[in-house]
């Protein structure tokens, strides 16, 4: 009998299957997909959905003490698959890899510099603690046109939830099941946030062994 993984999914090596983890989910019961999400189209489009929610956070952390560009890349990425979670659709729509410090958005380096270029931001280089962060300071103000209320409550407790967070402790606490389970710069589909490290019950890994055994999974 193959053994069975820790974590509530299938594995293939190192890297998540699409398969297991659609199968994983309609299993549950909690989400059904035809297909894993990397990119939703939502009003206004992605890139600008994201350049006023750049606007809004950097507003919003302007009294930070550490609010460097790890943070605001992992604000916006709770907040987005947070709502995901809770509802089946994100806040930008935009897509996300897997990088270094955990996950990032594909667009956020292109859109900081045509904001910078269109004098929408500044970037300051600001020493914290002896380590330099390049801060994002608005300069225009955010407009919510594009957002709901239910949208900026996700945003607003991502960024609650990291306020007191150094940018090292920022990119730690990212570095769960579906950012290990991808490989540098792959891309990570907004269905990865149903999988987490919590630990099985005696009952769910009796399912998951049956499952194992009746669609021959194998961990490596």
């Amino acid at each position: 009998m193959p053994r069975v993984v820790k974590h509530k999914m299938c594995y293939i090596g190192e890297r998540t299957s699409p398969t297991g983890l659609r199968d994983k989910m309609a299993e549950t019961g909690k989400y059904r997909p035809k297909s894993l999400t990397y990119t939703k189209a939502l009003s206004g489009g992605a890139r600008e959905r994201l350049r006023e929610l750049i606007l809004y956070v950097s507003e919003n952390c302007e009294k930070a003490e550490r609010f460097g560009m790890i943070k605001l890349n992992k604000i916006i990425w709770r907040a987005d698959f947070m709502a995901f979670e809770k509802r089946h659709t994100p806040i930008t729509g935009a897509g996300y890899q897997k990088l270094q410090h955990g996950p990032a958005l594909i667009d956020m380096k292109p859109v900081l510099r045509e904001m910078r270029d269109r004098k929408d931001i500044e970037i300051e280089a600001i020493d914290v603690d002896g380590k330099r962060e390049q801060r994002v300071i608005a300069i225009l103000p955010s407009h919510a046109n594009y957002f709901s209320a239910e949208d900026l409550k996700f945003v607003d407790e991502a960024i609650a939830y990291y306020w007191n967070k150094t940018g090292t402790e920022a990119s730690d606490d990212s570095h769960g099941v579906a950012w290990k389970t991808r490989e540098e710069r792959d891309k990570i589909p907004y269905e990865a946030t149903f999988l987490n490290d919590a630990k099985l019950s005696g009952e769910r890994k009796k399912k998951f062994a049956k499952m194992a055994h009746e669609k021959r999974w194998v961990s490596r």
